[in-house]
């Protein structure tokens, strides 16, 4: 304890520290990366294809899978997958977003090759691992108190 000064020692002196003992890092981290290799690249290809009427390999790839309406599908995909990325990087509604992103992720497990498989099941266990515990403490979920009481028994004011 000699970095200690003062007050009490038991208490948390490192407002950094607070950050290491949270799942930020894991949130921060996955939305960092599923919004610059993944998220980004298909947002701008679903705007060219809808706006600017080019083609898109997602929509070939989907019609290939055999996914059914991929000129619709494709677009909505990358929509949600860069929705759920910008969610995680921020943590708002990080929850919600993970169990909307889970379908995707399970999606793309069954119908995609095997280069994809592994990325995915990552994706679903960080996507599942964030449902559970939420977004932490560096989170607008944590500055609006959001989903804090989805637990805890309604206190009766009588």
């Amino acid at each position: 304890m000699i970095e200690h000064i003062g007050g009490n020692p038991a208490a948390n002196q490192n407002p950094w520290s607070s950050l290491f003992k949270t799942i930020a890092v894991l949130r921060i981290g996955a939305g960092v990366l599923l919004l610059t290799r993944h998220g980004w690249g298909a947002a701008q290809g679903a705007y060219e294809f809808l706006w600017k009427e080019q083609p898109w390999a997602w929509v070939l790839a989907f019609s290939e899978a055999g996914m059914p309406y991929p000129t619709l599908l494709a677009p909505a995909v990358a929509i949600v997958v860069a929705a759920v990325a910008v969610s995680w990087c921020v943590g708002f509604l990080t929850r919600l977003f993970s169990v909307v992103f889970m379908p995707v992720a399970v999606g793309v497990i069954l119908h995609a090759g095997p280069l994809y498989t592994e990325r995915c099941w990552l994706y679903l266990l960080i996507a599942f691992t964030l449902l559970l515990f939420g977004s932490g403490s560096l989170s607008i979920d944590q500055l609006f108190r959001l989903g804090e009481r989805w637990g805890q028994p309604k206190k009766r004011s009588w």
